[in-house]
Order: structure tokens, then C-alpha cells, then sequence
């Protein structure tokens, strides 16, 4: 996604790379540790606005790319 100043992390970019049409981050909490989201850019319905978040990159990947996204 166009827009970021900062540098992503590899895992960041990967799951950009195979997620195109979400918009992914990687946040702290204030204990420091990493929060992943996503939310889905390129809405294929007029359903509201969805905000995925994982405590790992493996675990927003399978959330990701279960059934339930892809027919959207």
C-alpha cells in the first residue's frame, strides 16, 4: 500500500505482498509487544468495514486467508 514512510518489517511486507488488497500494520501495545491488522482497502460489497488484528504474523496470514475473506 502507497502512503507508508516507514519501513515495514519482512513478515510486514510479505503479508502486504500476498494480502494486496487489505492494508496491513504491525503496532504495539504499551507493554511493547507486536499487534498485527489488517483491514480490508478494496471492498468488493457494502458491508462495513472489518478490522482483523493477531498477536502473530502466522495467525493474521490464517485469518486472512480463511474462506470467510474470500468472498468478499
Amino acid at each position: 500500500m502507497p502512503g507508508y514512510a516507514l519501513y515495514p518489517s519482512h513478515e510486514v511486507a510479505r503479508l502486504r505482498s500476498e494480502f494486496p488488497d487489505h492494508l496491513i500494520c504491525e503496532l504495539h501495545d504499551q507493554s511493547g509487544r507486536p499487534v498485527f491488522t489488517a483491514t480490508l482497502c478494496r471492498r468488493r460489497c457494502p458491508c462495513p468495514p472489518d478490522l482483523v488484528t493477531a498477536g502473530t504474523p502466522a495467525a493474521l496470514r490464517r485469518s486472512l486467508a480463511s474462506p470467510m475473506w474470500e468472498a468478499r
